[in-house]
């Protein structure tokens, strides 16, 4: 594997065209505006049960938000850990998420159950490129939901947890696409992405792939690059990198965003999108 493949992805860009996506609708807005939001709404070819289902996310979404608590104490918090696969590098040039997986983190542990793990139908073919790094094959998603309800069930599997990614700044470009689309809102939780911590508290590295921190922090890749195969390997890491921000007295969710503050904003948000 190539140095840096998780920086290969403009992700700078990608972050500032899903920004574009958290507008909030509200009485009169601008005409413009909605059109840039929701770039395939056309309320006539919208059914009934796509309007309900966008307005229980949109809903799901507030009460959420309503119950995230931006104090908390990372020891004692509860998380999810989540990944992606997905048909490509480019969700807004038609790239779609085929599998989202995750796993909670509790009192220094991964749990069995509950997890979370869905196949996603993508409206579009798998290609060889994918089919080779997932496995994922068009036959499988024929039968499996758009993306939308999935979306919805995963956010009601996560509530106001906080999430952890790995390059999480590529996973949420695709599902915050997706959530703006339908509702014109966002993920709310506190996000936090393993990466940008591990380039913190190890700056000296070069290469903060899975593949490599795994040599570093001496863990398993069993299941890579399936959605919670790579949920699993994050969780690991972000376990085994918890104790380091311990030990530097960072205990809540205020003191990492200032730990992390000071990282390239261009690489990604450090805390939450």
């Amino acid at each position: 594997m190539k140095k840096n493949t998780y920086f290969e992805a403009d992700l700078h860009r990608l972050n500032k065209k899903a920004s574009e996506h958290h507008y909030r609708p509200g009485p009169g807005l601008p005409e413009a505006i909605m059109g840039r939001l929701l770039p395939n709404n056309n309320q006539s070819r919208q059914s009934a049960g796509d309007r309900a289902l966008n307005q229980s996310l949109s809903e799901l979404i507030n009460n959420i938000n309503k119950q995230v608590n931006w104090k908390e104490s990372l020891p004692e918090a509860s998380f999810v850990v989540f990944d992606t696969e997905t048909t490509g590098l480019r969700p807004f040039r038609g790239d779609e998420i085929i599998s989202l997986g995750a796993v909670i983190v509790q009192n220094g542990k991964i749990l069995n159950r509950p997890m979370f793990h869905r196949l996603v139908n993508p409206g579009r073919p798998v290609s060889a490129k994918a089919k080779e790094i997932t496995g994922i094959k068009n036959e499988m998603l024929k039968e499996k939901p758009p993306i939308i309800p999935v979306i919805k069930d995963f956010l009601e599997f996560c509530g106001p947890r906080i999430l952890v990614a790995h390059n999480a700044s590529f996973d949420l470009a695709f599902l915050n696409l997706k959530v703006g689309e339908a509702t014109g809102g966002r993920i709310v939780n506190p996000v936090i992405d393993t990466v940008l911590l591990a380039s913190a508290l190890y700056y000296h590295l070069e290469d903060y792939s899975l593949e490599n921190l795994s040599s570093r922090f001496g863990y398993s890749l069993t299941g890579r690059h399936s959605a919670i195969g790579d949920a699993r390997i994050t969780a690991t890491l972000f376990l085994k990198l918890l104790p380091e921000l311990k030990a530097r007295g960072i205990t809540h969710l205020p003191h990492l965003s200032r730990f992390l503050s000071g990282l390239d904003p261009g690489r990604s948000y450090p805390l939450i999108f």
